[in-house]
Parts: structure tokens; C-alpha cells; sequence
């Protein structure tokens, strides 16, 4: 029963991927070297899941133009388990027209339902092509996630971000191999952004696929699930030091939970 929550949980956290990183940070027009955000996210879930509820802070370092790195935590509690996960994640230019993400997060060891992978490492590339202005940018990524030497998955994932005046489009298809059992799902996103960096952004982020999960118990069951997602946020700046966030999500796993939640969040720049 313990493996059948934390293989629950692996699928959740590869489909949490259609929340992109593109989407949830401020771009790079002339931005102030440090950047903190601090926040708190409630979750209302059905089925009997109770109620979720957290709190997370991320630090950029932005002097460098050729490396950003960025420093996580979050907190999450659940019915009968809290959970403190922390994690490093960093941008790097390699030229004027390529860059990479890549990161890692670690959660303390414990006994029984795990909410957040004991390890997690990413990697993503992405290539600035010379159509639209360069402002079409494909991309191809990696995502390696274990609660142990049982219950664990590799994601694979392929996208693009399309720049536009005042408006960023960005698609993205992952596959998710769960393991035990090499059991495979895939899902897709597509998110579109309005706005101007120190002013404002609103944009909205739509998803769905099939979770496909090996449920260990006495009996082994292999669990096939479909999902849909959507999102709404707003990012607007106070003065040019300061500003909020707040998102309102959903999220249907037919045949097992509906969750509605939403996040606030404060930022600085100075």
C-alpha cells in the first residue's frame, strides 16, 4: 500500500510538468539582480483526498547573464503527512542562440505516502531558429524522479516557445515511463501569455493526457487514467522593486479526484 501511494504521486508529478517554467518566471529585459518570491498555494480535492495546503520560496541570483542560478523550497501538507522538499535549478547561455536548463531536488527520506520524489534531476536544451525574428525556440528535455529503488520514472519531452510582441506561445508533449512495470502515458500543454515585463502578464495553460500506472498491493492492478487541466494567472508589478502573483487551477483525473486550488505570491526585485 505504501509503493501504491508513491507510484500514485509519480504520476502527478509528471504531469505537474504542464505547469512550464516559462510561465511562471519574469523574462530577461533588464531585469534587477535579485529576485525573491514568496508564497502560499490551497488545494480542495474530492474522492476523499482531502484538503492540500503549502507554502514555497524561490530566490534568483540574475548578475550573471550567462548562468541564472535559482534556489527552491516548498512545504506541503496533506491529510496526515507534511513534506519539505528543496532543490537548485539554473538558465545558461552557451551561445547567442542556444541555452539550457538544468536542475535537482531532494526530499528527506521518510516512511509510508511520500508526497514529493527523494530525488528529481532535469535537464532541458532549447535552440533559437532563425524564423520569426528568432523568436521561434524549439525544445527537448529529460526528467529522472525516484521514491526508491522500486517506485521511480524517466520523462521525456519535446516543445517550443513562440515570441511574439507582448505575447508568448509555448507547447510542450512529455512521456512519462513509470516504473515498475515500464508503464508509459504521455500528456500535452499549451499555454499563451500576454503582457509586459514590469507592468503586467495574464495568460492561461491547458493540458491533458493519459496516466498510465502500475497500483502495487496484494493484488497488482495496472490503472489507466485520463486527465485535464487549466490554468489562469496574473503577474503584475506594484512598482518596478515589487509586485504579486495569483493563479486559479483545476484538474480532473476522471474516475478518481477533481482538485481546485489556487496560489498567491509576493515578489521583490532589487
Amino acid at each position: 500500500m505504501k509503493q501504491a501511494l508513491a507510484v500514485l504521486w509519480l504520476t502527478m508529478a509528471a504531469f505537474a510538468e504542464e505547469r512550464t517554467a516559462t510561465f511562471d518566471r519574469p523574462g530577461y529585459e533588464s531585469p534587477l539582480p535579485i529576485l525573491l518570491e514568496v508564497g502560499t498555494y490551497h488545494q480542495g480535492v474530492t474522492n476523499g483526498q482531502g484538503y492540500w495546503r503549502g507554502a514555497d520560496a524561490t530566490l534568483w541570483l540574475r548578475h550573471n547573464p550567462r548562468f541564472t542560478p535559482v534556489f527552491m523550497f516548498n512545504s506541503q501538507t496533506r491529510p496526515g503527512v507534511t513534506q519539505q522538499n528543496i532543490g537548485f535549478f539554473s538558465f545558461a547561455n552557451w551561445t547567442k542562440n542556444f541555452y539550457t536548463t538544468q536542475g535537482f531536488s531532494a526530499t528527506p527520506k521518510r516512511e509510508g505516502f511520500s508526497i514529493f520524489p527523494q530525488q528529481r534531476v532535469d535537464f532541458r536544451g532549447f535552440y533559437k531558429t532563425p524564423f520569426v525574428h528568432r523568436g521561434l525556440v524549439p525544445s527537448a528535455g529529460f526528467t529522472h524522479f525516484s521514491f526508491g529503488p522500486v517506485v521511480k520514472g524517466n520523462m521525456y519531452s519535446t516543445g517550443f516557445i513562440l515570441y511574439r510582441p507582448r505575447t508568448i506561445i509555448e507547447g510542450n508533449y512529455f512521456v512519462n515511463v513509470n516504473q515498475p512495470g515500464t508503464k508509459i502515458g504521455s500528456s500535452a500543454s499549451l499555454s499563451v501569455q500576454r503582457g509586459q515585463e514590469g507592468k503586467q502578464w495574464t495568460g492561461i495553460t491547458l493540458g491533458g493526457g493519459k496516466e498510465v500506472y502500475s497500483y502495487i498491493a496484494a493484488t497488482p492492478l495496472e490503472v489507466n487514467l485520463n486527465s485535464v487541466s487549466a490554468q489562469i494567472f496574473l503577474r503584475k508589478w506594484i512598482t518596478r522593486h515589487y509586485g504579486y502573483y495569483v493563479s486559479f487551477d483545476h484538474q480532473t483525473r476522471f474516475t478518481a479526484f477533481s482538485r481546485t486550488g489556487a496560489t498567491a505570491r509576493m515578489f521583490f526585485e532589487f
